[in-house]
Order: C-alpha cells, then sequence, then structure tokens
C-alpha cells in the first residue's frame, strides 16, 4: 500500500467500473483527506488553488516516530503513526491549524527492521469519529477520534488464524457503509466496524500489502485484495471469489494498489517483475491486454490521468528508479526523470505533487509530454518513501525519521 517500505532485494457486467462516490463513506467531507489515497482512492485531489510558484511557507512540525505511514486528516484532526525505535507504536492525533498533540495512543510493537529501517508501514482510515488502525503485527483498533480512547480491537494471528506477512499487515482499513475491510488471508476478511465481529473471512494465505480496493459494477459491490501470488476480486457481501489474476513478485511483495479504469484493471509491482493491463469481463480470469517491466511500483500505486499512468518505477536503492509516464493503454513509455529517485507522487488538478526521496517537493504540469517542474523546495530531510497529501491549501510531507512537515501550498 502502502506508503510501504522493502528490501534492497493496491452484458450484465458491462464496463461501468467504477471507484466509490465520496456519498458512500460516511464521514467524509469535501475538504477531508480522511483515508488513505484519498476521498476517491485514486491519490487524486480535486481541490483548486495548488501553488505553482514562489516559496512555500512552513506552519508546522512534529515528530511522530520512524516508519513511513502517511497522514489522514478529517474535522480539524491530522492522524498518524510511527515507532520509537525500541518496542513501541505510537498513533499520534495532531491539531490540523497548529499540529499541537489532542491524544497518543501507544502500543507495543517491534521495530521490524527487515532489510529496512523499520516502523510503521500502514495507515489509519478515519470514519465520522472513528479511527482504524492496522499494526504490523496484525492487532486491529477501531479508537474514538475526538479522545483516542479504544471502542474495540482484534488480533489477525490470534482472533481470526491468520498468518503474517514477511513485512507484516500494511495497506489501510476499508470502510464501507456498516463494513470494514482488511487485507489479511488469502482475499480479505469483512468485519462490522461497529464491534469487529466476523461478516466473513477468507482463507489463510499470507496477504499482500495493499489496500482493500472497492469497486461498483452495475450495483454489484466488490473488493480486489492483493495476496503474495495474485490479486484477488471478491464480492463484498459475502466473499465469494468473481476472478484472480495470478501475480507472482520476488518475496511476495504486491503492495501498489489496482487502478481500475472502466473494464481494464492495472496492476504493478517491483522487483523486475513489471506492470499488466488486464480485462475485466466477467466471472474468470481477466484478459491480459499487454504486460511490460516498464512500471515497477515497488511501494505506492501510480496516479492515472487522462489516459497516462504517472508513479515511481524500480526499486530503491537501485540505479535507474525514478518518475515515470506510461501510456496506460499501450504500456509505452513517454518520459522518465531519474532525479526524483524513489520518491512518491499524487496529484492536484492537472499537476503532478512530487516528494523526491531526497525530501525535495516539486510541481509539475502532469503531461504526457515531459516532465518539468515549476515549483520546488527542499522541506524535509532524506529519506522519503510516504506519498504527500494536500488538502486545504496544505501539504504534508513525512520523511522516514519521523519527521511531519506542513507547509502552506496555496497559490498565491
Amino acid at each position: 500500500m502502502l506508503p510501504f517500505s522493502f528490501p534492497h532485494v493496491n452484458p450484465a457486467l458491462f464496463l461501468s467500473a467504477l471507484l466509490l462516490p465520496d456519498a458512500a463513506q460516511p464521514g467524509l467531507h469535501g475538504a477531508d483527506w480522511a483515508r488513505y489515497r484519498g476521498p476517491a482512492l485514486d491519490g487524486i485531489s480535486t481541490e483548486g488553488g495548488l501553488r505553482t510558484s514562489g516559496e512555500a511557507k512552513v506552519l508546522w512540525k512534529s515528530a511522530v516516530g520512524l516508519g513511513y505511514s502517511a497522514p489522514v486528516i478529517s474535522a480539524g484532526s491530522v492522524v498518524i503513526s510511527g515507532h520509537d525505535g525500541k518496542e513501541k507504536d505510537t498513533l499520534y492525533c495532531l491539531d490540523e491549524a497548529t499540529g499541537a498533540r489532542r491524544w497518543a495512543f501507544s502500543y507495543p510493537q517491534p521495530l521490524g527492521d527487515l532489510y529496512f529501517q523499520g516502523g510503521t508501514t500502514g495507515t489509519a482510515t478515519i470514519d465520522g469519529d472513528r479511527v482504524y488502525h492496522l499494526a504490523r503485527e496484525g492487532e486491529l483498533f477501531c479508537l474514538e477520534l475526538s479522545s483516542g480512547k479504544v471502542l474495540w480491537q482484534k488480533h489477525l494471528q490470534t482472533d481470526f488464524q491468520y498468518t503474517k506477512p514477511t513485512w507484516g499487515f500494511t495497506g489501510a482499513p476499508l470502510v464501507w457503509d456498516d463494513w470494514l475491510f482488511i487485507n489479511a488471508g488469502d482475499s480479505g476478511i469483512n468485519l462490522k466496524k461497529s464491534d469487529g465481529s466476523v461478516i466473513w473471512k477468507s482463507d489463510n494465505e499470507e496477504a499482500g500489502y495493499s489496500m482493500p480496493h472497492p469497486v461498483t459494477r452495475n450495483g454489484w459491490r466488490l473488493v480486489i485484495f492483493s495476496n503474495k501470488r495474485a490479486y484477488v476480486c471478491v464480492d463484498a457481501s459475502n466473499g465469494t471469489e468473481v476472478w484472480r489474476h495470478k501475480w507472482m513478485t520476488r518475496y511476495g511483495v504486491n503492495a501498489a494498489d489496482p487502478i481500475v479504469s472502466g473494464d481494464t484493471v492495472f496492476i504493478s509491482s517491483g522487483y523486475g517483475k513489471g506492470a499488466t493491463l488486464v480485462k475485466w469481463a466477467e466471472k474468470g480470469e481477466p484478459e491480459k491486454i499487454w504486460q511490460n517491466r516498464e512500471m515497477q511500483a515497488q511501494m505506492n500505486a501510480p496516479v492515472l490521468i487522462d489516459g497516462h499512468i504517472y508513479g515511481v518505477t524500480g526499486n530503491e536503492g537501485q540505479d535507474g528508479t525514478g518518475l515515470r509516464c506510461l501510456e496506460l493503454a499501450t504500456g509505452k513509455v513517454k518520459w522518465t526523470d531519474s532525479s526524483v529517485g524513489h520518491g512518491t507522487v499524487m496529484a492536484v488538478q492537472g499537476n503532478l505533487l512530487v516528494l523526491s526521496e531526497g525530501g525535495e517537493l516539486q510541481v509539475a504540469p502532469a503531461t504526457p509530454t515531459a516532465y518539468a517542474p515549476v515549483f520546488k523546495q527542499q522541506v524535509v530531510e532524506p529519506k522519503v518513501w510516504t506519498v504527500p497529501v494536500f488538502v486545504n491549501g496544505r501539504v504534508y510531507c513525512r520523511n522516514a525519521g519521523g519527521q511531519i512537515v506542513v507547509l502552506d501550498m496555496k497559490s498565491e
């Protein structure tokens, strides 16, 4: 999913595949970014007024511990997590305007520094006055947003007998009406968001690292999960498998969320695997349109704008990694910019908002012609693998060491 981190080494059935509208998510407002990849789960902000020149003012900074979790923002609160480098994670709730701490919730957790720095990797989800948070060992918490009080908790290993993936459970919880979906096992688990009781659960398997991805087709509610061997689409109401696309990535690291566009699904992963575009018919194995190695999304999912994919390709720490534009229909490379390194990207109304691995914030028009930033500003220390967030005219930038910097990025 992720802001995630990995070793060096997310006629009846016709066309209308759509991401869930905002109205399907209680507690989401136009000025909220209450879940990973935003209201439409596509990494794109529809908010206007992004600065494209001058210098952005730093509004506040905070230290939140080691990790790669992205911030989520709702009702004046910013929720983000980090690790103390010793023996515990902490979930923080900060004031959106000032960065002042409203509450902090800590729990025991190993650093988990297998081939990387370690720390938190998943992102929390805010739904109304509730926060849903998944820890790497499998602890699942539901907390009150206003106070940080734990309302209920479960454990994916001990309560549901799921095997922990190599780098832990991650992604982000998905709330859909009264349902709470978690990427666990072969093809997810669906819990009642009110109390964590089971609606349905899939068989045991090592899960992938992406966020459950919701889709509606002619009123049919579906969710796409990843495991270490495949991406699997199931009926949201009962978990029945609709289709399965085998996708074997080295180390089982299927981390980037799928991108659904019309009757096609774009899937990508790192470690030399690459990307594919498949056509989603009805039930059964999707039909492959193309597959190549030109987009290797090791951690975070790209964004899709006007028929073009923009994302970071390659493995962190390796030569050739950088920002790339790909034509969705054909998989053809339009341009590559290696100066970004293994940074991250989201989009804001026709612009790419890029945070380089070295901590430089960049803004560039989203065009397949070339990557030509019109704004650059060094904002945090390296290294950065966490996607920036733009909401209410502010950009939230987080580095691996746990510094979060909030800038005024409203246009002049």
